[in-house]
């Protein structure tokens, strides 16, 4: 078997997937990461101050007499 260079059977093969990246793709796919990341954060954050005031409720003093 002969696995070597084979450039006449499809020329066009490698210009194709070249031509489809722009610059502003990889941009956009690391500012989702980024997206996702905070949302991931502010989640977390909000269901520990949910989870901290149903475990203090009673605790919390809501006025000062």
């Amino acid at each position: 078997m002969d696995f070597g260079p084979q450039t006449s059977a499809l020329p066009a093969y490698n210009m194709r997937v070249a031509g489809t990246n722009s610059q502003d793709d990889p941009k956009h796919r690391r500012h989702a990461v980024y997206a996702s990341e905070t949302t991931g954060l502010l989640l977390i954050a909000f269901l520990l101050l949910v989870l901290t005031l149903l475990r203090y409720w009673h605790d919390i003093h809501w006025s000062l007499h």
